[in-house]
């Protein structure tokens, strides 16, 4: 079978290491406080500093874990790295910050003493916090100041999160390979349209004579090129040396002149 040499471009990648994130990127953050003071005012910090107005707490539990992988809640990305509140708009189901004014305007927990909703934890040159091996905490208080020993209702969780950087060097190369080829079907392969038969005819000379032209047919063209140089004709007469030929007014076969 005949094969062929082809080449084609291949990208090639080598991992060469990992380094650790030093900084959390955006994320989207369900919480929930409950244990707390019912109806009381309440100020959300993360790592120590107030975040109040980066809370939207019209988002439920339900929001939040029915979410697709590549939904807005589960991957920001970089869409609202220059946002200072909560963000709004870019197919976010409920927009901007609960508690407009920070500090001076609250959230409040509910009759039954919970707190809840989703927590945006912003990425950028002026909100950022490190990643901390035992987690970060994310802390409620019924006080505006961050002081755990003033405040009456408490409410405290930790996030944690890792991330590592992939080093890796990514080249190009040619990689030639076979290929194999199927060869020209011939004419006499029989195989295909173009395919070379004989062929033959009976052709009538007149008187009860007949004598036969041979020839080729290719691609269903019939092309003759010989004479037969025997003639032959009908007769009735005796079956004896002869073939029968059935469903023919012919009688019998046999040679009437010829080499």
């Amino acid at each position: 079978m005949p094969y062929v040499t082809k080449s084609k471009k291949v990208t090639k990648t080598r991992t060469l290491g990992y380094d650790s994130i030093p900084i959390h990127r955006p994320k989207f953050i369900y919480f929930e406080f409950t244990g707390l003071r019912a109806s009381v005012p309440h100020w959300v910090f993360f790592g120590s500093r107030e975040v109040t107005n980066f809370i939207n707490t019209s988002y439920t539990k339900e929001n939040y874990t029915s979410a697709g992988r590549n939904s807005i809640l589960k991957s920001p990305g970089e869409r609202f790295v220059g946002a200072t509140e909560f963000p709004s708009g870019g197919g976010l189901t409920y927009s901007g910050p609960t508690a407009q004014g920070g500090p001076s305007d609250p959230l409040y927990s509910n009759s039954n003493g919970v707190l809840s909703g989703v927590f945006y934890l912003q990425s950028n040159t002026s909100y950022n916090w490190n990643i901390n091996t035992n987690g970060t905490e994310l802390l409620a208080l019924d006080v505006s100041a961050y002081s755990k020993e003033d405040a009456l209702s408490v409410g405290a969780t930790y996030f944690k999160g890792i991330g590592q950087y992939e080093n890796y060097w990514q080249w190009s190369e040619t990689e030639y390979y076979q290929e194999w080829v199927p060869p020209p079907r011939s004419n006499n392969d029989g195989g295909n349209d173009n395919s070379t038969t004989l062929i033959s005819k009976r052709v009538d000379l007149g008187g009860g004579n007949y004598t036969y032209a041979y020839g080729t047919s290719t691609g269903g063209v019939a092309t003759y090129t010989t004479m037969s140089t025997n003639t032959y004709s009908n007769s009735t007469g005796s079956l004896s040396s002869s073939v029968s030929e059935f469903g023919s007014n012919r009688v019998s076969i046999r040679s009437a002149t010829g080499g």
